[in-house]
């Protein structure tokens, strides 16, 4: 009786097990069914319905294989701050690195793609042109520039993409080469730097040969070849370029056309050295002559060059009046002044020059034995305002009469050998007058300067 009744006990139980087995498998494939058709309604498109697939039925004995969720979507994504720059700051950055660094470019377009679409969008950065013998890349360069103006540089001193510089040979089978790969796009050119430290024979010929088209967009020239024997006188560009504005000028002869720099308003000349004494001054006053225009004049007559073309008789310099002329810088380069520039200086007429540079680069421990005669024939203009005096043009009574004689000035900078710059800052005196009316207000007038203020207060070389 005990043993039937176990038996029935088992078998209820067991069916109980299996019905609520049955049940269980049921609801979980109607709910696994109806979680797929929603998410396949959303993922499908707005257009028209997509096919259901029925999935397959599995049973508790065999479930489903359990994924990790994916999470990369509910959390935020670092982004570095630099990509939430504008396109135009971008821009900025990338043409400030281009005028330091002519290699920057590369490395810019070199970080990630978006930073090399906007290198290759903007072809100002480009421009700039050092040849060296990699004439591919420079070529590929100028089509990257597309029709931007082009600054072109010839140097000995070659800069690799390291950043480090080297000596690159120069000769003038070279240079023509150099100067080939950008003469058909000369049309082009905004400025030209060409610099020879040593000396080669015809070397400069080789410059000028590239130089036979007019350059209309060109706007500053730098020429220095301080060892050329060349006596020929140069015409480069066929005479022509109008933006010509800014010119560096050293050891070369070029004829002085109007067409090329009567629009000069920067002027950096250092003589040729192949004419000298009244044929030097002669040949300079024709320079001031045709660029009248000139608001910053730099001087510089080197000393220890031997004239090397014959003299030519009756050659009398004119006087030249520069109207606009605001800076000038003399400069020296010897134990004493040059006989061309206290010639020059008494030919030449600023009447609203307020910046005058005496400079000394041998910077000599004593004054030069011609300054006196210097400032006797050169009388400074009643116009300045400020003024710079460096070892040799020193002189303690000429610092004193400077500083009581001039009108406007306000400040002279005075440097000396193992002696830091000193600055002497005028304070013009006031007197006042009484005034006579409907108001008793005094009036203010400018009398004789007075010294204000001389850094680390060393004025003992100034006589009381």
């Amino acid at each position: 009786m005990s043993l039937s009744s176990n038996t029935r006990n088992q078998r209820s139980r067991l069916a109980a097990t299996l019905s609520l087995a049955n049940i269980v498998s049921k609801l979980s494939c109607s709910l696994f069914t109806k979680s797929n058709d929603i998410l396949r309604a959303l993922a499908s498109p707005l257009d028209g319905p997509q096919p259901t697939h029925t999935p397959r039925r599995r049973s508790i004995s065999h479930p489903r294989q359990l994924r990790r969720a994916a999470v990369a979507s509910q959390s935020k994504v670092y982004v570095h701050p630099i990509h939430s720059l504008p396109v135009e700051i971008l821009g900025l950055i990338i043409q400030n690195g281009a005028d330091e660094d002519v290699y920057f470019p590369i490395t810019f377009s070199h970080v990630c793609r978006y930073w090399r679409q906007i290198a290759l969008e903007n072809p100002t950065i480009w421009r700039r042109i050092t040849l060296t013998s990699q004439s591919q890349m420079w070529l590929e360069r100028i089509r990257r520039a597309q029709g931007c103006s082009l600054d072109i540089q010839l140097a000995p001193l070659q800069q690799t993409r390291s950043g480090a510089r080297r000596l690159q040979e120069l000769n003038p089978y070279t240079v023509n080469w150099y100067m080939q790969i950008t003469q058909p796009y000369i049309q082009q050119w905004r400025s030209l730097d060409i610099h020879f430290s040593e000396y080669s024979p015809y070397l400069w010929k080789s410059v000028m040969t590239a130089c036979n088209c007019p350059a209309p967009l060109l706007e500053e020239l730098y020429l220095v070849y301080r060892l050329n024997d060349d006596t020929q006188e140069f015409v480069p560009f066929m005479g022509y370029a109008p933006r010509l504005r800014r010119v560096t000028l050293d050891g070369i002869r070029l004829a002085w056309f109007p067409s090329l720099f009567a629009n000069l308003t920067y002027l950096d000349y250092t003589h040729h050295g192949l004419t000298s004494g009244h044929q030097a001054v002669y040949d300079l006053t024709v320079v001031l002559s045709i660029s009248s225009q000139l608001i910053e004049l730099r001087i510089l007559f080197p000393r220890g060059q031997i004239a090397r073309l014959p003299p030519r008789p009756h050659l009398e310099a004119k006087s030249v009046v520069l109207p606009h002329l605001k800076q000038l810088q003399l400069t020296c380069n010897g134990s004493d002044i040059p006989y061309e520039l206290a010639h020059l200086v008494t030919l030449m007429t600023t009447p609203f020059l307020t910046t005058l540079r005496f400079i000394d680069l041998t910077r000599s421990h004593q004054s030069f034995p011609s300054l006196k005669s210097f400032f006797y024939v050169y009388a400074l203009p009643p116009s300045l305002c400020y003024v710079s005096i460096s070892h040799g043009w020193y002189n303690p009574k000429m610092v004193h009469a400077m500083s009581h004689s001039m009108p406007h000035l306000v400040s002279i900078h005075v440097k000396r050998l193992r002696s830091p710059e000193q600055v002497l800052k005028m304070k013009p005196r006031i007197r006042l007058i009484p005034s006579f009316g409907s108001t008793s207000r005094p009036i203010m007038v400018h009398s004789s300067k007075e010294i204000q203020y001389i850094n680390h207060l060393n004025i003992h070389y100034l006589p009381g």
